[in-house]
């Protein structure tokens, strides 16, 4: 069995080795401190990665829904554009047919000009000069011959009354084709700015659209980048996980091995305690045997002086009694 010292000794040692494992236990306990923080960071990253892409993704379906309106008003404007130029080679064809016509009649109206020799007919003053010759011719006695000339006259009359007509229908018609000719050229020149305006919009559109694309892809390279991004951060998170895990069980071990050597010194600290009791009741006992002796002297010193016949204070009889010499009142 140990001694004293012995037991004292191994406390010492004992209690080193719980100091070292317990000093081990809190490193490990604020390495896992550490890397719970660095996850929590990792965790905030996440997050805000997370919103990130989220944002990302916003922004991407709304650049394609602008860009499928755009898509649309596209084609909108092309197929206006198509109608339009369409219209206009109907009206160029239709122009063209006016001006065949156009072109007949200003034949005609040199044909019926060079039949008058170029001069100016005027249909109304040709109607009263009929008229009056018809009145004379009525009211006044002719011969065979003369007759014959005024009618010749009349009719020559009536001729160029007839010619005026045609020149003037001639004219007239003219004026209109002229009039549907500039109606057209008025349409088309309204077309063509229209055409203009639209082909100009569709290079507008033309440019968001490219420009929208290459923002689309863009948005992707950053989402890629982002994923990427949250994907390494998970990778840490879970990295960081295992190492958790490891000095989790590492300070598992050092604790149960800690309460081993909780356990031990508790051993060595109630054997420690045992000893020292024993020791205290050795001591006691020799104190208690030490004073016994040497009452039991003195009692029997004193013993010899009450047979002498000496005379013995109140407390030297105490002792008598104690020691056995003398028995108890």
């Amino acid at each position: 069995m140990l001694n004293r010292v012995e037991l004292l000794e191994k406390l010492r040692e004992v209690s080193a080795k719980l100091d070292d494992v317990q000093r081990d236990i809190d490193n490990i306990t604020n390495e896992i401190d550490g890397k719970k923080a660095a996850i929590d960071e990792i965790r905030k990253q996440l997050s805000e990665v997370r919103s990130y892409i989220d944002g990302k993704r916003s922004q991407l379906e709304k650049t394609r829904e602008l860009l499928n309106t755009l898509i649309e008003k596209k084609s909108q404007v092309i197929n206006q554009i198509r109608v339009l130029r369409s219209e206009l080679l109907q009206i160029n064809i239709s122009m063209q047919k006016y001006r065949e016509k156009l072109m007949v009649y200003r034949n005609l109206l040199t044909t019926l000009n060079e039949y008058v020799g170029g001069k100016t007919l005027e249909k109304e003053k040709l109607k009263r000069v009929i008229e009056q010759l018809e009145y004379f011719f009525e009211t006044s006695p002719t011969n065979p011959e003369t007759e014959r000339q005024f009618i010749r006259y009349i009719s020559q009359i009536e001729k160029e009354l007839n010619i005026a007509d045609s020149l003037e229908k001639v004219k007239a018609q003219m004026a209109e084709l002229k009039t549907q000719v500039d109606n057209y050229k008025n349409k088309r020149e309204e077309i063509r700015r229209e055409i203009t305006r639209l082909v100009q919009d569709l290079a507008t559109i033309k440019q968001e659209i490219k420009q929208l694309k290459a923002n689309k892809q863009e948005i992707y390279r950053e989402l890629s980048k982002l994923k990427e991004k949250r994907e390494e951060l998970k990778k840490q998170r879970e990295e960081i996980k295992a190492e958790i895990l490891q000095l989790a069980l590492r300070r598992k071990e050092l604790r149960e091995k800690k309460r081993a050597i909780q356990e031990e010194l508790d051993r060595y600290s109630i054997l420690l305690k045992a000893v020292e009791l024993a020791e205290k009741s050795k001591a006691k006992a020799q104190l208690q045997a030490a004073i016994t002796q040497n009452l039991r002297e003195r009692a029997e010193v004193l013993y010899n002086k009450l047979m002498r016949g000496e005379r013995l204070s109140h407390d030297e009889i105490k002792i008598l009694i104690e020691s056995g010499y003398l028995p108890e009142e």
